[in-house]
């Protein structure tokens, strides 16, 4: 009797120390069980927490974005479009345009001294140009918009300085600083005559200032499709029936924000010298302009 007891007690360990491996296996099955259900449970309560941050997250890199892809057009002197923001920035998140856009301009008048501003809507100069866009005012009651925008400096005056805004180095100081004064020239000459020169004109202008050769960049004609492209000026072509076409100059929506009458009275007196008592005054009757308010002249200087 006790040896059959002795034996049943042997079998009933044996089973047991075969069972400890499995009952260890399911002990940690139910607390990983428990922890998933706690998290879970945390997730419901924190929902919305989440999904907070979440967005908030996706906003800043469509801002990041957003920024690379400002500075991208302006490096290539093209106009920030809002289609291609929708296109290549906000993609399928499209009704966050206006927040992401406020947190874009933020970004970058914190960290570049810049904005984008939206550029005027093009101006129509030929008659049938005219005609059409008569048409379509009649028919849309909306006001116009271009659609488009270009990076400007919100730096104050006094830091508007060629030792602080230097020309880019891209492709070299030498080649943008003439670019600039050529353009910067073109068009003020133009504001000059009413805000349109034709063809002729410009060239003798251009001849008298040597631009085929003090122009280091390139052909002169070459420059000139190069402002259009870019949109300092445009070129206006009527075409007539047996005569030769009509050319004249106007300014162009990028011209009109970069070179504001600001920088063309410089540009004058720069380029006058000695200024008569009264040379403002017809300065400001030129560009069509008064002095700002408080200041004497157009350029805020002391007379």
């Amino acid at each position: 009797m006790p040896q059959t007891q002795a034996r049943r007690r042997r079998r009933t360990g044996n089973h047991d120390e075969a069972d400890e491996p499995r009952r260890r296996r399911q002990s940690r099955r139910d607390i990983e069980s428990d922890d998933s259900e706690a998290e879970a449970s945390g997730e419901d309560q924190d929902g919305d927490v989440d999904m907070d941050r979440a967005g908030g997250s996706t906003e800043d890199q469509l801002v990041k974005k957003l920024v690379r892809y400002a500075l991208a057009c302006e490096y290539a002197r093209i106009p920030i479009r809002r289609d291609g923001i929708r296109d290549k920035v906000l993609g399928n998140n499209s009704r966050s345009f206006k927040r992401v856009f406020e947190q874009t301009q933020a970004q970058l008048q914190k960290v570049f001294g810049m904005e984008m501003v939206e550029l005027p809507v093009k101006e129509k100069r030929t008659l049938k140009e005219k005609q059409k866009a008569n048409a379509r005012k009649a028919a849309s009651s909306s006001t116009a918009s271009s659609r488009q925008y270009i990076l400007v400096s919100t730096l104050p005056p006094e830091f508007k300085t060629q030792s602080i805004v230097a020309p880019s180095r891209i492709p070299s100081t030498p080649e943008e600083a003439a670019y600039i004064g050529f353009y910067t020239m073109v068009i003020s000459l133009v504001v000059l005559n009413g805000g349109e020169l034709s063809d002729t004109k410009l060239r003798r202008y251009l001849t008298r200032l040597n631009a085929g050769q003090n122009l280091p960049i390139d052909k002169t004609d070459n420059v000139l499709q190069k402002i259009v492209r870019q949109g300092y000026v445009d070129k206006v072509v009527e075409k007539s029936e047996g005569d030769e076409d009509a050319v004249t100059w106007c300014i162009g929506s990028r011209g009109k924000v970069e070179v504001p009458p600001e920088c063309i009275a410089a540009v004058v007196k720069e380029v006058w010298g000695e200024l008569p008592d009264d040379f403002d005054k017809k300065l400001r009757r030129s560009l069509g302009v008064q002095a700002p308010e408080g200041q004497d002249n157009l350029l805020g200087e002391e007379e």
